[in-house]
């Protein structure tokens, strides 16, 4: 898949390399991956495209086309379903994280001056420093999306809070090292800039909870971090513009004012 990412890949085809009949190829590439072959690819995909956005000057429509879109159209359409925004709109948060270090924005996640955060589950990563980012995506179980809901944002080394309706969630953790950026860990991928983890969670309706979320380096199994959940409150944090420093639902533009005070800063 991310060999070929402009080709029309059929699941056939995919099934003919390994090689399985379609059927048993999509059983379990769903069970070791948590996702479908076409709903991968098509994170490969996107995760291609926020690269190229990044780092280079072409225009979405020629982007469309190096990966594996032959109408601009529906490539925006489903890059703005999966990732949460427009390709243009990306590019320009993108841009403006990419030379910023965690460490940075863990201070400024520090500094910002919230109200009193009451958290229904606190979430542990045993690895998390404190010049760290923590991010964590919530999905509700049962719900036939594969992008997170909702987003908690963290300044590491000590505990996640997550508010959130009650229920049963499955949480996707990316903990990004003090000494990197979200550039290079949500879109360039670079291997020893982050962390992933994953597990089902509980969020009580009374009381409060924690729980503990395992990390490891990321494997070519795990599906690319699309949202642009994190990357809003971050960049939200950092110009004053949100209240809150540790919670982000789903994503909004940002006006114009904003990102030029970011540019700025």
């Amino acid at each position: 898949m991310r060999g070929h990412l402009a080709e029309p890949l059929q699941l056939a085809d995919l099934a003919r390399v390994v090689p399985f009949s379609p059927f048993h190829f999509h059983r379990l590439f769903r069970d070791v991956t948590s996702m479908t072959p076409a709903r991968f690819l098509a994170a490969l995909r996107m995760a291609e495209a926020r690269r190229m956005l990044l780092h280079s000057g072409l225009t979405v429509t020629a982007i469309s086309g190096h990966v594996g879109y032959t109408s601009a159209g529906t490539f925006t359409t489903q890059f703005s379903r999966l990732v949460g925004t427009s390709p243009g709109h990306f590019r320009q948060l993108a841009r403006l994280l990419a030379g910023r270090p965690c460490h940075v924005l863990a201070e400024s996640l520090r500094k910002v001056t919230s109200e009193v955060i009451r958290p229904r589950l606190t979430l542990h990563l045993p690895d998390s420093a404190p010049g760290d980012l923590v991010l964590v995506g919530l999905r509700p179980q049962g719900e036939a999306t594969d992008s997170p809901t909702a987003w908690a944002v963290s300044a590491g080394g000590a505990g996640v809070p997550v508010v959130a309706r009650p229920g049963a969630y499955h949480a996707r953790a990316v903990l990004v090292r003090s000494h990197s950026t979200v550039a290079r860990a949500l879109v360039d991928e670079e291997p020893t800039s982050y962390l992933v983890g994953a597990a089902d969670l509980l969020l009580p309706r009374d009381g409060r909870a924690s729980a503990r979320i395992e990390v490891e380096p990321p494997r070519p199994t795990d599906p690319p971090a699309l949202a642009i959940g994190p990357v809003c409150r971050l960049v939200e944090t950092f110009t004053g513009r949100s209240g809150s420093s540790r919670w982000s639902g789903r994503s909004r533009p940002l006006g114009r004012r904003t990102l030029a005070t970011a540019a700025s800063a």
